[in-house]
């Protein structure tokens, strides 16, 4: 920090002399001025990283010092045009610190106490009571994917395993692709777009829920990568959802109605507390 200030005093009054130790100093002379406003090296210590080279903290005690002095004029100018009525922002300050205050410790209790577990008949009650909200807009699919480089061996076995529901044949796939795969998903855990499948190749399809239907295994290659994809389960664009694929949707919906209910009843708490011990009267 002393290396700072001394940097800084030498960039405004060219000697080092002037400049001692924090403990030692002289009454600082000031590097600025706005009317009757005055900026010190000390007010630009703070703002300058430790370990910043002199040329660097020069730059740094430049440009804060102008940005200071543009500032000073500003709030000036602001002061001179705006109305007394405009200026008392006392107001403005007391309702913005009741409104962090409240903010801050309504966040505390809501962080000891609200429950983020949601079960599965939790799930499965809200799905069933609001699944016309979870309509598709496209057909989702659980698949067997499988992207590997055109040169991996085995080819002819991939293309075999792929499409197969065996455990075994899933097995010596799931292998294969540890060694080879460059991307892959088996035994259909989860649901997908299929149009963001189909983006991830090179094909292009118009329709993909008409080619879905004469379509259930998919091979295509690019000058890098064969891809095969195998249809394991669908549900067409315009039914409902399937609660996996919304699962997460369900539980943001589930844990913020809790959010709501909480601060709801930490408000009438605290109003019935307050009431109760004589805290409030209402004239």
């Amino acid at each position: 920090m002393i290396q700072k200030v001394l940097i800084i005093c030498f960039m405004f009054f060219g000697v080092l002399g002037s400049c001692r130790q924090i403990s030692k100093l002289e009454p600082e002379k000031p590097i600025a001025r706005v009317y009757d406003l005055y900026l010190y090296p000390s007010d630009l210590v703070r703002r300058i990283p430790e370990g910043a080279s002199a040329d660097d903290s020069i730059r740094m005690a430049r440009r804060l010092t102008e940005e200071w002095v543009r500032e000073k004029l500003l709030l000036n100018r602001a002061e001179q045009y705006l109305s007394e009525e405009q200026k008392d922002v006392d107001k403005q300050l007391e309702e913005y610190r009741s409104s962090l205050l409240t903010f801050i410790y309504k966040q505390k209790l809501l962080t000891q106490n609200l429950d983020t577990v949601v079960n599965d008949q939790e799930l499965q009650s809200y799905y069933d009571l609001n699944s016309s909200n979870y309509i598709l807009d496209t057909d989702v699919v659980k698949v067997n994917y499988v992207k590997v480089p055109v040169n991996a061996p085995q080819i002819s076995d991939v293309r075999r395993w792929y499409r197969s529901e065996l455990a075994e044949d899933l097995d010596n796939l799931e292998k294969y692709c540890i060694a080879y795969a460059s991307n892959y998903m088996i035994h259909g855990e989860k649901w997908f777009r299929f149009i963001n499948l189909i983006n991830a190749t090179p094909l292009t399809i118009a329709n993909p829920s008409n080619y879905l239907n004469t379509n259930k295994n998919i091979e295509t290659s690019d000058a890098s990568y064969h891809y095969f994809i195998h249809i394991i389960d669908r549900v067409q664009e315009g039914q409902v959802a399937p609660l996996d694929l919304v699962k997460n949707d369900i539980q943001s919906v589930i844990i913020n109605k809790r959010k709501i209910r909480f601060m709801e009843d930490l408000e009438n708490s605290v109003y019935k507390d307050g009431r109760a011990n004589n805290k409030v009267e209402i004239y």
